[in-house]
């Protein structure tokens, strides 16, 4: 990783940061700008993946795979932006699933990186606390506020470990 690529990966986890405090601050009001955020976050991450894939992808093996997870994340957020009149319950269900989903493809990967005796610990870290957060908003779904400070206390987390591997070098495996 760059210098340029550290900076902007610890200035994007400062903004989250002050994202995640300002739902906090608007409590239950927030609710849509969590749904305002979640559909824009995943648009962004399938319009990249697209334009990764036409610009470079398309001539590398397993390209398509990018292609489809572009496409994927992409109507996933079309799909959340969607949600915002649908009633509360099923949206939080919906985050909350996701959320487990990540939680799960983070135990998953520090798993494979701990058979290849690669650093394992923080992602493992990672993807247990997302799991207790999901459970927490399973747990506390009928209250609105409690939800929406879950997911700021989340979404707070995330960015702390953005910063966290904004400062992490960056390993390189060699094959013998």
């Amino acid at each position: 990783m760059t210098i340029w690529q550290r900076l902007r990966k610890m200035l994007w986890g400062i903004l989250m940061i002050l994202i995640g405090l300002g739902l906090m601050f608007f409590g239950e009001d927030a609710y849509m700008v969590i749904i305002g955020i979640f559909s824009l976050t995943l648009e962004i991450m399938g319009l990249r993946m697209l334009w990764f894939y036409f610009r470079m992808a398309r001539h590398m093996v397993g390209g398509r795979n990018i292609l489809f997870r572009g496409i994927l994340f992409f109507d996933f957020g079309v799909f959340t932006g969607s949600l915002a009149w649908v009633p509360r319950m099923y949206v939080l269900m919906y985050l909350a699933g996701t959320l487990i989903f990540s939680g799960v493809i983070d135990l998953l990967n520090a798993r494979q990186a701990r058979a290849i005796e690669s650093s394992w610990k923080l992602k493992t870290f990672q993807g247990g606390c997302k799991e207790v957060i999901a459970a927490g908003c399973l747990v506390f779904m009928r209250s609105g506020a409690r939800v929406v400070y879950i997911y700021a206390i989340g979404f707070i987390f995330s960015a702390i470990m953005n910063i966290i591997n904004s400062f992490r070098r960056t390993q390189v495996i060699t094959i013998d």
